[in-house]
């Protein structure tokens, strides 16, 4: 049985090009609900070891967030397809401050800290998203089973987070090629 987790594509709202600028934490807020519901950003290129490795398995599952709809229909994986809420992203906490001004990297790395510690204000505590993770891997254990080999087209916390669970009821990561964008894991199991 296989089962291969990959990041959905670069959205049109692509936070990276935000690092740098400075924003207080509610404006980061606003932001991170913009991204939520981000489209796919339309003229990227797929790699084509996440083109081949997506288009070898039996079933894809995927978030309900735009970002992860539109990287399945990219993929040309829509026949197969099954989305679900599960698998969307731990919405990143962030407090209801105007003040200060830090960059959107120093903010997105303090949150996801404080997160870890249990921090939840305007977002998903880690004990929630935990149990997710939960659910959502034992769903794709599950398709695994019945399919042979599954696909999911997820989020990068979330990822992690299911990537670990596997990794307890005793899924073997067999290969990997980073987190960024179009990034995948493949996980086997006798």
């Amino acid at each position: 049985m296989r089962i291969v987790i990959m990041r959905h594509g670069r959205p049109e709202l692509d936070l990276d090009a935000l690092k740098k600028q400075k924003f207080s934490s509610l404006k980061l807020g606003e932001i991170v609900e913009q991204y939520e519901q981000s489209a796919l950003e339309k003229s990227q290129t797929i790699p084509h070891s996440s083109l081949a490795i997506s288009q070898s398995c039996q079933f894809a599952l995927s978030s309900d967030l735009p970002r992860a709809i539109g990287s399945i229909e990219k993929l040309g994986l829509k026949e197969i397809h099954e989305t679900d809420a599960v698998f969307r992203e731990s919405p990143l906490p962030y407090f209801n401050w105007s003040w200060p001004f830090l960059s959107f990297f120093t903010w997105a790395v303090a949150l996801r800290v404080l997160w870890l510690f249990g921090f939840a204000t305007n977002g998903e505590s880690i004990k929630t998203a935990r149990a997710r993770a939960q659910t959502g891997a034992g769903k794709l254990h599950q398709y695994a089973t019945e399919h042979g080999s599954v696909f999911l087209l997820g989020h990068g916390i979330m990822n992690r987070l299911i990537a670990k669970e596997l990794s307890s009821k005793g899924w073997k990561k067999v290969e990997s090629n980073g987190e960024n964008y179009w990034s995948y894991s493949v996980y086997e199991r006798l």
